[in-house]
């Protein structure tokens, strides 16, 4: 099957916009990461950024193939997974999700192999305690502009069990951990939906880029 081809498996990923969207938070995160790191924080930058990307992504300048090409680098596992999935913008059940193994940042590896609804309650619970991880400080950022990150849906694959290979997971250290069967699990955008429970803990789903 011919990678670049736009009668090809990217299509669907295309016609959807979920490639558009994972491309979009791949060219922004940087500035925003920086942007978030001032103080005080630079919002009117952060949606200047992320708009000037959105055209860019969305725009002639960046064709069909470079947009696989971008895909496939540095995330090959990630691309020769996405390849075989159909694609749909849903609002998904928190409850149902799970996840990205074997590694989230520096969250305990103890913590991410639970529910997603329990990994974002230790996320909370350390960031009302002030904690120094270097991501759960990520996280609480982020949250302070938890509107601007609706706007960039995660992604989210079914079924659950097409997680991370045991032998993986023990060679990242990761040994003798039980991973919650989840419906589905989120294979991009950890940071982003975390800080979207943690801006607002009840809220029941997260906007998604369903691949099944």
């Amino acid at each position: 099957m011919c990678l670049y081809h736009p009668n090809c498996w990217a299509s669907n990923l295309l016609e959807t916009g979920a490639l558009d969207t994972y491309l979009l938070w791949e060219f922004s995160r940087d500035t925003v990461r920086g942007a978030l790191e001032q103080s005080p924080m630079n919002r009117g930058h952060i949606l200047y950024s992320i708009g000037l990307v959105r055209e860019l992504v969305a725009g002639f300048s960046l064709d069909v193939k470079m947009k696989i090409v971008r895909l496939f680098s540095p995330f090959s596992q990630r691309a020769r997974l996405l390849e075989t999935k159909r694609w749909s913008l849903e609002e998904y059940p928190v409850s149902d999700l799970g996840t990205v193994l074997p590694c989230v940042g520096d969250l305990p590896p103890e913590e991410i192999v639970k529910s997603f609804v329990d990994a974002a309650d230790f996320v909370r619970r350390q960031a009302e305690s002030g904690s120094c991880l270097n991501s759960v400080r990520y996280i609480r950022s982020m949250s302070q502009v938890a509107d601007i990150l609706e706007t960039i849906p995660v992604m989210v694959i079914e079924p659950g069990n097409e997680q991370r290979r045991p032998d993986v997971l023990e060679a990242r250290g990761r040994k003798n951990l039980q991973i919650y069967p989840s419906k589905g699990y989120l294979e991009d955008g950890n940071h982003r939906a975390f800080a979207l429970m943690l801006a607002n803990p009840r809220r029941p789903s997260i906007q998604c880029w369903v691949g099944r």
